[in-house]
């Protein structure tokens, strides 16, 4: 009996700490590549495609447009054909400032700039099965890129590009 509930015990703690793990894993495990193709988009606005990476239920066009705007404030992406790429808005990163950037993706501001291109439908190219659990998810989605520059500029998260041409 002892031998059992110590069994137990040890299967809870192994267990537990990777539900955790793989949440927050999938949460923002991506890649945002240039979108190829016919786009015709408004000034301001840049398609990408993101690959979000996890389990199937993590995999939701939620999590793409999450993922799409949190990888253009942090990362970028390089261009590609006749698209161009897109320089990282916040590159000194989350941990400055850690505050907005929870309230921000955590309330679900970002959905203002940001919308899925074909609403979301996925082609068979578009899911990849890399493994028993996990799976590689491809979106193509729209980013206001100039609004989003805006928004952080306005709550000096980033600094604007108008101090080059200002007299002082």
């Amino acid at each position: 009996m002892k031998q059992i509930l110590i069994m137990l015990v040890g299967l809870f703690i192994t267990t537990v700490p990777s539900f955790a793990r793989d949440k927050d894993e999938d949460m923002y495990n991506y890649e945002l590549e240039s979108a190829v193709g016919n786009f015709s988009l408004q000034a301001g606005w840049n398609v990408a495609k993101v690959w979000s990476y996890g389990k199937r239920e993590f995999l939701t066009k939620e999590n793409a447009m999450r993922n799409a705007v949190h990888g253009i404030i942090f990362k970028g992406y390089p261009g590609y054909g006749g698209n161009t790429g897109v320089k990282a808005l916040c590159p000194e990163g989350y941990e400055q400032h850690r505050e907005f950037f929870d309230e921000f993706f955590g309330s679900g501001k970002y959905r203002q700039f940001v919308q899925l291109s074909n609403n979301g439908l996925l082609t068979a190219d578009d899911v990849i099965k890399y493994d028993k659990k996990r799976y590689k998810v491809g979106m193509i989605v729209m980013v206001n890129t100039a609004a989003l520059r805006a928004y952080l500029e306005q709550n000096n998260i980033s600094k604007g590009l108008d101090f080059l041409f200002r007299d002082n």
